[in-house]
């Protein structure tokens, strides 16, 4: 009943277990790997961090945008959704208006205006 119980992580009381090297030991390993992995390392061309867009740019340019689709949409689905409720026709036109602005739109004024957004 007079077992000693060592964790076996610590090895001092064993002397066949090598002892683990000391905390700073393995800081200053880790220090001395991190210098040489900058030291070594190649330089990254272009920011790191996109830059901000400015919300009420990217709010004007989503208005200018979204406007003449509608008003396209609205004039070219007319003869076929006039005799609809309003919102019915809504219905249409917004899930359309959207993904024309989503996939299309949107993407080229903002590839085309980008500098402009963060500027």
């Amino acid at each position: 009943m007079n077992e000693r119980i060592v964790s076996p992580a610590s090895g001092a009381d064993d002397p066949e277990l090598p002892s683990p090297p000391a905390v700073t030991d393995i800081r200053h390993t880790l220090r001395e790997q991190s210098r040489n992995a900058f030291a070594h390392a190649e330089p990254r061309l272009g920011p790191t961090v996109p830059a901000a867009v400015r919300r009420w740019k990217l709010w004007l340019l989503t208005v200018c945008g979204i406007y003449p689709t509608i008003v396209l949409l609205g004039l070219a689905t007319n003869p076929v959704l006039e005799d609809l409720y309003l919102p019915v026709r809504l219905a249409v036109l917004v899930p359309a208006a959207a993904a024309a602005m989503v996939w299309q739109i949107n993407a080229r004024l903002q590839r085309h205006f980008g500098a402009w957004l963060t500027r």
